[in-house]
């Protein structure tokens, strides 16, 4: 199934480990900011960006700019208020959103800066549950020169609503140094995190000046609580956020999934796709390929979102399924850097309890120092961690190739769902 570089069998080994689930999810999308900002003329300039501004620029003033939108797939709730405010109306401070890099960008000049505030549920309860996945803390990364000298620091409040109002706090942290940082749901007292309505991010610069700031990768949970300073943000080899080719479904069209078997009297028994410059993944390129076990059998793979989480979702019917093949690195060397992790880490949803369907799922590094492959079987829905104490010969300071082949073609008519992403963690809980 995978296709990594030959090599001698004295570097390559195998290991087959038992597959516990965690109950949890790694982590649930607030936002991924891969939906940008309203593209609008900047002070009639002519210059069209995604772009939220205050201040004066080209002898124009705004107090507050605003954007309110709805129907983003990378957004809980699929709606999101942005405003910025300027504290001095002779700065001009502005908020720029970049989907390639999944960031968003905060800039100012001099005096005083101002406030960028995130807001979700603003106008429509979120009903979230955000702890049955075993979430425990809120999580973002920034980079910025909050850290200069003098210092600039950002003070950050979020504010959670619960219960149709029931519940209201708010935690004030202060953000100096860059880095990942972490707010658990226990500092929100009386919030109760099974029923969040509402979730307001509020980065208040309004009494430092000339500062800049990134927050990188979203705002997220986490399952796994960190040493404060200490946060190592999950490494993403795939966030299914770009979708896989187009391909044609006789005779209804062209849809962006890929697709096997017997559809309407067309028949392919596998079907390959190397893609290259794709967005939320590692080293840009994805190999995918899907395999029929039986050819009278119609078995699909496309990426989708559930309420702002991204998913690659497999489906078949009867008889025996087959076999889906991620790959990254297969195309380029990856040349990637993972000794700070300690796991791969998946999530699954699907109905492999029932019958029961289990899945057997192959992982595959490479490194210039030798190869392993680990397999574990798949039997139920939860997260799961394949430990890099599995892969003993590999060099996870310089990885340059990763594969994770998910074997189905032993059962039938089975449905998963990969969610959130493939990943990298350095916390195991």
């Amino acid at each position: 199934m995978l296709r990594p570089r030959p090599l001698p069998l004295a570097l390559i080994s195998t290991i087959v480990l038992a597959a516990v689930p965690n109950t949890a999810r790694a982590e649930r999308v607030i936002d991924s900011f891969t939906n940008e900002l309203p593209t609008q003329n900047l002070a009639g300039t002519g210059y069209m960006l995604p772009i939220v501004w205050a201040g004066t620029f080209n002898n124009v003033q705004q107090a507050q700019g605003s954007a309110s939108q709805t129907g983003l797939d990378g957004v809980i709730g699929g709606r999101r208020l942005t405003t910025v405010t300027a504290s001095s109306m002779s700065n001009f401070i502005y908020l720029l959103s970049n989907a390639s890099t999944a960031r968003l960008d905060y800039n100012t000049g001099y005096p005083t800066s101002g406030i960028l505030e995130l807001e979700y549920g603003y106008d429509v309860d979120l009903n979230a549950n955000l702890v049955a996945d075993g979430s425990v803390a809120f999580e973002f990364e920034i980079e910025g020169d909050m850290d200069s000298t003098p210092a600039r620091p950002v003070e950050l409040t979020v504010e959670v609503v619960s219960g149709s109002g029931a519940a209201i706090d708010q935690v004030t942290i202060e953000l100096i140094d860059d880095g990942v940082y972490q707010i658990p749901f226990a500092d929100f007292a009386g919030v109760d995190f099974s029923d969040v309505d509402y979730l307001h991010f509020v980065f208040d610069a309004s009494q430092v000046q000339a500062v800049d700031f990134s927050l990188s990768d979203g705002i997220r949970t986490s399952n796994c609580l960190q040493a404060p300073g200490q946060v190592v943000a999950d490494l993403f080899l795939d966030r299914f956020t770009s979708a896989l080719p187009n391909r044609e479904l006789p005779p209804y069209g062209t849809y962006p999934m890929m697709w096997v078997g017997t559809f309407m009297q067309t028949s392919k028994a596998d079907d390959f796709a190397a893609q290259t410059g794709l967005q939320g993944v590692l080293g840009g390129g994805r190999d995918t390929t899907l395999e029929a076990s039986d050819i009278s059998n119609f078995i699909t793979a496309n990426t989708t979102s559930d309420n702002g989480t991204p998913l690659m979702s497999y489906a078949t019917g009867y008889p025996t399924s087959g076999f889906l093949t991620l790959e990254y690195g297969a195309g380029s060397d990856l040349d990637a850097d993972f000794s700070a992790h300690q796991a791969f880490e998946i999530e699954l949803d699907g109905d492999l309890e029932y019958g029961p369907r289990p899945v057997d799922l192959e992982v595959t590094v490479v490194s210039g120092a030798g190869s392993d492959s680990a397999v574990i079987v798949l039997q139920s829905d939860g997260t799961f961690t394949i430990p890099f104490s599995a892969f003993p010969n590999v060099d996870f300071a310089d990885v340059d190739y990763v594969g994770f082949a998910f074997d189905a073609s032993a059962v039938q008519a089975i449905d998963f769902d990969l969610i959130g992403g493939l990943r990298a963690t350095a916390c195991v809980p």
